[in-house]
């Protein structure tokens, strides 16, 4: 079995599916709204400094990371 990584330690331009939100109800509410949410896939467009940009369909939305290091990913090959 894969072992989940944390979506803030994914490098850029990478898909990855979404396996847990280990956050409170109103941070996975935001998430949800933004797109994010398990099972969805993903691609981290930007994880330097400052917020993680990823790309949920078709569309880019920033994450702070205190929250993008609540989301446990898959990266897929």
């Amino acid at each position: 079995m894969k072992q989940l990584l944390l979506l803030i330690d994914i490098d850029e331009n990478k898909i990855v599916l979404v396996k847990e939100i280990s956050a409170g109800y109103k941070a996975q509410r935001f998430l949800a709204d933004l797109g994010i949410h398990e099972g969805e896939r993903i691609r981290v467009t930007k994880n330097d400094v400052g917020p993680v940009i990823v790309e949920v369909k078709g569309t880019r939305v920033a994450i702070g990371r205190g929250l993008a290091i609540k989301v446990k990913v898959l990266l897929e090959e």
